[in-house]
């Protein structure tokens, strides 16, 4: 959230139970609609090819949001 601070357009990568956190964060920063890229938890536990799906998800999210803003 920084970085969109700055002028440089970016999205907030977390896991499901981290998202109402993220959301409550963009709402105090006066952006509630920032873009989220939201992957199942938890990732520590995950193969490197899980990993990989989940990183192809993420990044499908934010390509989708930093290309509608």
């Amino acid at each position: 959230m920084e970085a969109e601070l700055l002028g440089v357009p970016s999205t907030v990568l977390c896991t499901k139970p981290f998202v109402t956190q993220a959301h409550a964060m963009s709402r105090m920063r006066g952006d509630p609609a920032y873009g989220l890229a939201i992957v199942d938890h938890p990732i520590v536990t995950l193969t490197q090819e899980e990993l990989l799906e989940h990183a192809r998800t993420a990044a499908l999210q934010a390509i989708q949001h930093l290309v509608a803003n």
